[in-house]
């Protein structure tokens, strides 16, 4: 089946039991893990949950992975929601293997599966074969708009009582990240700015929350980790470490960084000048960079980078300080990662 609109909404407010699996797609990534947030919030909120996370290496590794995920009951009650993060086909035919047999049955499986994928055209057996389906549904989310992400930004402001000038909005807008779910923890931070303020918030506060020396130092690291330059992105490290730059800010503009870099790969032989069409813009001087960064780095590749983000950006919420080790030897598995890609690519 295909869910739209409002049904979306309505399906995460309060899931029928009979739909076991959902899959999201769309070419905005945050814009899709935001939706498949919404959906396992929905799932969890019916009975004690766990999530558990694959990718298509770890399903083409282990087969069995999936099937006993989704089919085996929790001898405790526990429900397993499944996510998995996909690149496209490749694991086509164990998902649709299971909807089949649900489909067959007329009865979902003890547990659920959530399926994460950037945009599948028609063609797509994925996206075909859980369209067609009685027990599972298929969402095509799209990306934002400047009204939409306006509208988000007041719904979240409003949720505290926080008001804000009509240019700040827009200014604001303007200086989000091209993806929903980083643009929710900017609206997020902002929101909390603004609690108690005692006047609607100012173009002055934007600009004073949004744009720092930080995170500049923060995205000039996460460059040079992604180019292999280990010296460099290690030395920067330091620099933003010394002046207390949470791993939480460090991780977000990490994200952001490899998803530009995933959109941008989605629109190689589009034509034109693909920096422009980026949130935020590659201008033509950063270009030559980017584009060699762009190389080094595969869709699967950085498909499995965020997952390490994400992973990693959980493990910083729960334990703080103690996280930043982790961050640490994160960068140098990148940095060692982009060292060997730049080798490969040099081999004759």
């Amino acid at each position: 089946m295909i869910l739209k609109g409002g049904q979306v909404a309505s399906f995460a407010r309060k899931p029928d039991d009979k739909t076991w699996c959902v899959l999201v797609f769309g070419d905005d990534d945050g814009v899709v893990a935001d939706t498949a947030d919404q959906i396992i919030a929905g799932w969890a909120k019916t009975t004690n949950s766990k999530t558990v996370t694959l990718d298509d290496d770890d399903i083409r590794r282990e087969p069995h992975l999936l099937a006993d995920n989704v089919e085996i009951a929790s001898l405790l009650g526990e429900l397993n929601i499944v996510r998995i993060r996909t690149s496209g086909e490749k694991i086509a035919k164990p998902i649709l293997g299971l909807v089949e047999e649900a489909d067959k049955r007329q009865q979902a499986f003890a547990n659920r599966l959530i399926i994460q994928c950037s945009g599948l055209n028609k063609r797509s057996k994925l996206r075909a074969g859980i369209e067609a389906a009685s027990t599972a549904a298929a969402i095509h989310v799209f990306a934002d708009t400047a009204q939409s992400l306006q509208d988000m930004v007041r719904a979240k402001l409003g949720e505290l009582d926080v008001d804000i000038e009509d240019d700040a909005l827009k200014d604001f807008v303007a200086l989000l990240p091209g993806h929903r779910g980083l643009a929710n923890q900017e609206a997020d931070k902002l929101a909390l700015y603004g609690r108690g303020l005692g006047r609607p918030v100012s173009i002055a506060d934007v600009r004073r929350l949004c744009q720092t020396d930080a995170d500049n130092s923060v995205r000039d690291m996460v460059q040079f980790a992604l180019d292999g330059n280990g010296a460099a992105c290690l030395a920067e490290y330091d620099r933003i470490a010394e002046i207390g730059t949470s791993a939480i800010s460090i991780l977000r503009i990490f994200e952001m960084e490899a998803r530009r870099l995933l959109e941008a790969r989605g629109l190689l032989g589009t034509g034109g000048d693909i920096g422009r069409k980026l949130r935020p813009p590659v201008w033509q001087n950063e270009w030559p960079a980017f584009r060699s960064r762009l190389d080094k780095w595969s869709a699967p590749s950085l498909t499995r980078l965020l997952a390490a983000i994400h992973d990693l950006e959980l493990k910083a919420k729960t334990e703080g300080p103690a996280a930043e080790a982790a961050i640490r030897i994160f960068l140098l598995n990148v940095v060692k990662s982009a060292s060997q890609r730049s080798r490969m690519s040099a081999s004759p």
